[in-house]
C-alpha cells in the first residue's frame, strides 16, 4: 500500500505480459474488426509502442497469422493488417492453453 496526503492507495502487481500474450492481444483485436486494423488503431487497443507493435507486427505477418492488405478507407488506399486461418488457429490454442492452466483469458 501507499499512502498520498493522507489517502491509503493500493498498488497493485499487474504481471509483465508474456510475448505470447501481446500476440494473442494483438490478433484478437483485428479478428474483432470485420474490415481490418491499421497501426494507430492496435497501437492504441493493445496498450503498445509503435515501435513495439512494429515488431510484433512484422513477427505475425512472418508467421502468417497476419495479411497486410491495402483497403480502401473514405477513398484513400491504406494499409490494413486482417487476421489468417493461422492467426485464429493460434488464438485457440492460446485460449485452450490458458483454460488448461486455469487462467484468464484475454481481459476486454
Amino acid at each position: 500500500m501507499k499512502e498520498t496526503k493522507g489517502e491509503v492507495v493500493e498498488v497493485r502487481n499487474v504481471p509483465a505480459r508474456s510475448r505470447v500474450d501481446i500476440m494473442a492481444s494483438i490478433l484478437d483485436e483485428v479478428r474483432l474488426s470485420a474490415d481490418g486494423l491499421r497501426k494507430t488503431r492496435l497501437m492504441y487497443r493493445c496498450n503498445l509502442s509503435f515501435r513495439q507493435l512494429k515488431v510484433y507486427l512484422r513477427l505475425l505477418v512472418d508467421k502468417r497469422f497476419l495479411k497486410p492488405v491495402d483497403a480502401d478507407v473514405n477513398s484513400q488506399k491504406v494499409l490494413v493488417y486482417r487476421i489468417t486461418d493461422e492467426g485464429r488457429f493460434f488464438l485457440r490454442s492460446y485460449g485452450d492453453m490458458k483454460k488448461s492452466l486455469n487462467e484468464e483469458l484475454l481481459p476486454r
